[in-house]
């Protein structure tokens, strides 16, 4: 939970704009933040999913997913590839 906290407190000092933060609609209640950084063209959605969600016994866990506008690479340059 003290993850949750310091992304929205964060994030914002970093470019950032938290549009979302609360819990989210599935039975768990799961803390969610969702933000966006119009400048690099990127969005992030976090879930921390605490030990008892949904009855599991797993540790906690976050769930990152991260989400970038479409990108072309500019005349003359190439992309490294991993």
């Amino acid at each position: 939970m003290k993850a949750m906290t310091r992304l929205k407190d964060d994030l914002p000092k970093h470019g950032w704009k938290v549009v979302r933060y609360g819990p989210n609609s599935s039975k768990a209640k799961s803390l969610e933040l969702t933000a966006d950084h119009v400048e690099k063209k990127f969005a992030v959605k976090v879930e921390f999913w605490e030990k008892s969600s949904g009855g599991d016994t797993n540790d906690p866990t976050l769930l990152v997913n991260v989400v970038s506008a479409c990108y072309q690479v500019p005349e003359g340059e190439k992309v490294d590839r991993y």
